[in-house]
């Protein structure tokens, strides 16, 4: 009887501790310290050590404002930019009509055209807008998305918002499957790009020039001597919280460090791929990313931003580069008397391996053509 007892208070306590972890895991660096800095402050036998302090946070503006510094404008080009930043709404948009703007700022409106294909490169993706389907042409171009068929949707978006997938594919020429897709990839962007909340936590991981990967913030507890089990268990908790933080980003940067040095595309990433290095599952893989940013010399970023779906799910780890480096060798050796269509070559990559959509099809012959063009 002593024995089953103890067995069950065993087991009881084991479910406390890992619910504990779980919990801790789901924090980002920010909401831990705030937990941390309470739980000092009213359980003894604790103390915060290595504990760095994050720098102020920027708004969006400022964000936005420290990105035109870096662009090669001259000095009336960089006050009109500058002026600009402060003219968008709410949701990141130009939404008053340029010649308004231009007399604010006094320049021609001329001027503001030529700049903005400079401005909406920026960062967040559909910035410098001046209606709904320009922001969404600019966001789905930052995710390689863009392509003739959603092209043709952005001017009817009324079929979007009725989520009409006959009537989506009866105007792109597709079937139902691409339209679905293209309906998903609206559905997947930020219709507000803009705020003036921070759009990152303090970053906890720095990713530096020559790729070495580093803490920037790093809680932790250490015990005094009769801390009780409570104390214990919270600092075990977030040891092992910053132990698989540790583990689950060194294997994402190892994947995509060249991709964060600009040195290259963003190879597909997802959960589902790490899992089996890491030996986690997914559900404790994403609760260990949520919340966390990284710091590289491609920005600071959130740590789910280096997670990329593949072309196809039935071929996980085929980059867009192969696919493109495979098709073009196709249309360059496609037949004169044969006519070429998207179908046909989607055709063609599926015998060699390849299987991939009509519709991923036409966008990388559109990114081809932009290349050849």
């Amino acid at each position: 009887m002593q024995r089953h007892e103890l067995r069950q208070t065993g087991a009881l306590a084991l479910s406390q501790q890992m619910r504990l972890s779980l919990h801790l895991l789901h924090m980002d660096g920010d909401r831990l310290r705030r937990r941390l800095r309470y739980e000092v402050s009213v359980g003894a036998g604790l103390a915060l050590s290595d504990l760095a302090e994050p720098a102020p946070s920027v708004s969006a503006r400022q964000a936005l404002l420290a990105q035109v510094g870096l662009l090669r404008l001259d000095a009336d080009q960089a006050r009109i930019a500058r002026g600009l930043v402060h003219c968008l709404d709410d949701h990141g948009w130009l939404s008053d009509p340029l010649p308004e703007i231009a007399g604010w700022l006094g320049c021609p409106p001329a001027m503001i055209e030529a700049l903005l294909p400079r401005l909406q490169t920026l960062e967040p993706a559909g910035v410098f807008a001046r209606s709904l389907p320009e922001h969404l042409r600019l966001a789905l171009q930052a995710r390689n998305r863009y392509d003739p068929m959603i092209a043709a949707l952005l001017e009817r978006l009324d079929l979007a918002a009725a989520a009409d997938l006959p009537g989506i594919a009866a105007l792109c020429g597709c079937d139902t499957e691409d339209a679905a897709d293209m309906l998903a990839d609206l559905r997947g962007l930020a219709p507000c790009p803009l705020s003036d909340q921070p759009p990152l936590p303090p970053p906890e991981l720095e990713l530096d020039a020559q790729g070495g990967l580093h803490h920037l913030l790093h809680p932790e507890l250490t015990l005094a001597e009769g801390a009780d089990a409570q104390a214990q268990a919270l600092a075990a908790a977030v040891s092992a919280r910053n132990r698989t933080l540790w583990r689950v980003a060194q294997t994402m940067v190892r994947h995509q460090r060249g991709w964060l040095l600009g040195q290259g595309a963003q190879k597909p990433l997802t959960l589902a791929m790490l899992a089996p290095d890491l030996g986690l599952n997914k559900s404790t893989l994403s609760r260990a990313i949520a919340g966390v940013a990284l710091r590289s010399p491609r920005g600071t970023l959130a740590l789910r931003a280096l997670l990329l779906a593949p072309i196809s799910p039935r071929l996980a780890h085929l980059d867009r580069t192969a696919v493109l480096r495979l098709l073009d060798g196709l249309i360059r050796g496609w037949p004169d008397s044969e006519p070429i269509s998207d179908a046909r070559l989607a055709e063609a990559l599926a015998r060699r391996g390849m299987a991939i959509s009509r519709r991923t099809v036409a966008k990388y012959r559109t990114l081809l053509a932009c290349k050849t063009g």
